[in-house]
């Protein structure tokens, strides 16, 4: 059984190497740029696999997919720029690809950010599809992409060391883009928002994230991650607010959605 990494990146130049570095013992290695990238990620992945296509982003689900319809490989593992898979789960990807049964496996992801491994607030472990046999999954959602639920679904024991956000500054401009298509997501499948979730809906989610899921166990930045991810769906949802507004022409004119939603 054959494997290919997947990988889609914009604007990665300073950290796709990491990634790369890690996966040189797969059989093949595809890098996936965004077009609208304005550093030297492509140049950087062509170091490590002559398969880099720079391609026009329409939605993650959308490059993912097209990214899994070039491998020529049995499976597929899916990555970020921002992830790097260790020695142990490298071993453990070689055996049940050679070996299992099953159709696709969920893999754990260990989270760096700001510093330090969070292990509380819900983050550890999270669990996301990302082998999977070729043909077996298709990618879902515009934002906060998954993949369709596999007939025979296995769990990874290794996780993917993720090293997500560096400073506060990073999760801000990420938010800004990812709570854009959310927003834009959610006003298309129907979801309209009201005065009591603009209110209540960022606090009670970010007192869930440190009290419930126990946040607090990783100290101040447990108490900043739990309010960040509560600042999280409150732009997400004052920006569903705002396309609501224009729908009901209650802004001044001008295009609709405003170009700012479609960027």
């Amino acid at each position: 059984m054959s494997l290919t990494v997947s990988i889609i990146a914009r604007d990665e130049g300073s950290r796709i190497s990491r990634c790369l570095e890690s996966v040189q013992w797969a059989d093949e290695i595809r890098v996936i740029v965004d077009d609208r990238s304005t550093d030297n990620t492509a140049e950087v992945a062509r170091r490590f696999t002559n398969q880099v296509h720079v391609r026009a982003f329409a939605g993650f689900s959308d490059q993912r997919q097209w990214a899994d319809d070039q491998a020529s490989s049995d499976w597929i593992l899916s990555l970020d720029c921002d992830e790097v898979v260790t020695a142990e789960l490298a071993d453990e990807i070689r055996t049940v690809v050679a070996r299992s049964s099953f159709d696709a496996f969920r893999v754990p992801h260990l989270d760096y950010m700001f510093g330090r491994w969070i292990r509380h607030g819900g983050w550890y472990p999270q669990y996301h599809v990302r082998l999977y046999r070729r043909g077996e999954v298709r990618w879902e959602r515009a934002v906060h992409e998954a993949v369709s639920v596999p007939r025979k679904l296995g769990t990874l024991r290794h996780p993917i060391l993720h090293y997500s956000h560096r400073r506060v500054i990073d999760w801000v401009a990420k938010m800004e883009r990812y709570t854009t298509l959310e927003a834009l997501s959610l006003y298309d499948n129907g979801t309209r928002i009201g005065l009591a979730r603009l209110v209540f809906e960022p606090i009670l989610y970010a007192g869930y994230k440190l009290i419930i899921q126990q946040g607090w166990r990783d100290g101040v930045h447990g108490f900043v991650l739990a309010n960040l991810l509560g600042c999280y769906r409150m732009i997400r949802n004052f920006k569903l607010w705002d396309l609501q507004q224009a729908a009901r022409g209650a802004r001044e004119p001008g295009d609709w959605p405003p170009s700012i939603f479609r960027s």
